[in-house]
């Protein structure tokens, strides 16, 4: 009686490219971990802390917006370190890793050639999907535990005269790895619907708009209604470090697009001509 064979998961597929995208995130990893015991050094300094808060009374809102809006509160050290969590430097290797993974082995594949190599080896077009969401999830959460690692290294290093709450610090980190994540789903149907350079074109443009758009419609009470529409919107600082509670109606709304992209995404991959 003929019969399907159940294709096996291709675990060498994915233990290659995890080889392959290791030293990239090792790097940004160790950058990221590096810059939040460097802000706990600079924030521990009371006298530094004072002129930075009053510096802070003279910068425009779009600027304060840009370190943390809401939970930069007068003397709170917590608010103060978290301006690691969202400094533009941290975002930009967060979305490089988010965008160039998923381009560079979906899409890459593809344009080099060795797609059709791969998927000639009994491996099925959704489990090479699989792998690529994998790496790019996985890496996402891993690069979030060691930002919040270097917190608690940073505050251990140091005395502050408040007490830092570490465990706001946890949720915020994995507030933050939910919405790379939906970046990294939206780069995932970014890849599968365009060859490389098209879809991290149309990934880094969308991230573009979507971060200007969040910190003008901050400040500018005009668009204050296009916030909710970036995912930035949805990293609710002010719920953790004020209210001290899980932004769960936020992480759910980034669940839910990370899942609607991703998903999209493999509907479109599975469809594709890898010909053209």
């Amino acid at each position: 009686m003929a019969h399907d064979k159940h294709t096996p998961f291709p675990w060498p597929l994915l233990r290659f490219w995890t080889r392959q995208t290791f030293p990239t995130w090792f790097g940004m990893a160790g950058v990221i971990f590096l810059f939040q015991i460097a802000v706990c050094t600079i924030v521990h300094d009371d006298n530094r802390v004072q002129a930075f808060l009053q510096l802070l009374k003279f910068l425009p809102p779009f600027i304060k917006s840009m370190l943390g809006g809401e939970t930069l509160q007068a003397g709170n050290i917590s608010g103060l370190i978290a301006i690691g969590y969202n400094h533009p430097l941290v975002m930009i290797l967060y979305m490089l890793y988010a965008v160039g993974v998923p381009t560079s082995l979906l899409a890459g594949e593809v344009q080099r050639g060795t797609m059709e190599l791969i998927l000639s080896r009994q491996t099925t077009k959704t489990q090479v999907y699989t792998c690529v969401g994998l790496i790019t999830v996985i890496g996402m959460f891993a690069m979030v535990l060691v930002m919040f690692l270097g917190t608690t290294a940073g505050t251990h290093m140091y005395t502050f005269k408040q007490d830092v709450p570490l465990d706001d610090f946890f949720k915020i980190a994995i507030n933050g790895g939910l919405m790379a994540s939906a970046v990294g789903g939206i780069a995932l149907l970014a890849a599968a619907c365009f060859r490389r350079p098209v879809a991290v074109s149309v990934t880094v443009t969308y991230l573009v708009l979507m971060y200007f758009t969040s910190f003008v419609s901050e400040w500018w009470p005009r668009l204050a209604f296009l916030s909710p529409a970036t995912l930035f919107h949805y990293i609710n600082g002010f719920d953790i470090f004020v209210k001290h509670v899980w932004p769960v109606r936020d992480m759910a709304v980034l669940v839910t697009v990370m899942i609607a992209a991703t998903v999209l995404g493999g509907i479109v991959w599975q469809r594709r001509d890898l010909s053209v």
